[in-house]
């Protein structure tokens, strides 16, 4: 992709999240449940309608696949050798409670695997951009600028943990490790969990609940880049995406840090017990 389009991806994030201001800055969400029972609001049908838009016009080849939009069948899907995935309000139920821990996320899928990925905070418009191989770069207001790979030093391991999710499997699996292990939890909505991550601010993501694949993609680029892993409870193989069911398994996020032999067996046999 030519850099001319990304930076009109940039501006195309800029303008969906203009829109999701707006709404969040007034007194009508015209909040209502899906039939998962997970909310959505106006601010999330307009970011999905830019967004749309947006990539059609840039991208006519290229299909889009939206929380918000009719979902293909799978039988299309798996014909697909790439597509857009989008989460065009990532923590409804954060931005429902207006704490302000909401995003945008958008990924290149090729095949299986995120190649690209871009995470966009509306509010501080501030977004992180990630080519496969490439890096990460923070872009803010017209400004670009590489994300260094953090270096982490603790004597403890930080979980960023999920504030309106966080799941009894996954206090579960954390007080375990606290046997173990010294351990901190960094409670954060939406991909800000991923974005702490590669920020170096926190060392894990363990999830065994409920999410799906747009959740998750421009986030696990991001992870995988700085030398991290994102693997399944079941297998421990990579997570992958464009599966028959949108909804993830449960995984585990790991920055480099963990993402060594040694803790990945200590993972398994904690996960097995």
């Amino acid at each position: 992709m030519e850099r001319s389009k990304q930076e009109e991806i940039f501006n195309l994030l800029a303008a969906a999240g203009n829109a999701i201001v707006e709404v969040y800055n007034s007194d009508n969400f015209d909040a209502e449940l899906k039939k998962d029972n997970s909310p959505v609001t106006r601010a999330d049908k307009a970011s999905s309608r830019i967004i749309n838009r947006g990539l059609n016009s840039l991208f006519p080849e290229v299909p889009v696949l939206d929380e918000e939009t009719s979902i293909p069948d799978y039988e299309v899907r798996s014909k697909w050798k790439k597509y857009f995935l989008v989460d065009p309000l990532d923590g409804t139920k954060e931005f429902i409670k207006q704490n302000g821990e909401f995003c945008i996320n958008l990924a290149l899928i090729e095949g299986t695997s995120p190649v690209m990925g871009w995470i966009f905070q509306p509010l501080t418009e501030t977004g992180w951009f990630c080519k496969k191989g490439e890096g990460i770069v923070e872009f803010s207001q017209g400004k670009i600028k590489p994300l260094k790979k953090p270096e982490v030093k603790r004597d403890v391991i930080r979980i960023a943990a999920s504030r309106s999710f966080f799941k009894p499997r996954e206090a579960e699996l954390i007080e375990k490790m606290k046997r173990h292990y010294a351990v901190e939890i960094l409670h954060c909505g939406s991909s800000k969990k991923q974005v702490q991550m590669v920020k170096g601010n926190a060392d894990m993501y363990l999830k065994a609940g409920p999410c799906s694949e747009w959740d998750t993609a421009p986030g696990q680029l991001m992870v995988e880049e700085f030398g991290g892993a994102v693997l399944r409870h079941d297998t421990f193989e990579t997570l992958r995406y464009n599966r028959k069911d949108l909804l993830n398994p449960h995984f585990v996020m790991l920055n480099e840090r963990l993402n060594i032999p040694g803790f990945i067996a200590f993972l398994k046999g904690l996960i097995r017990e």
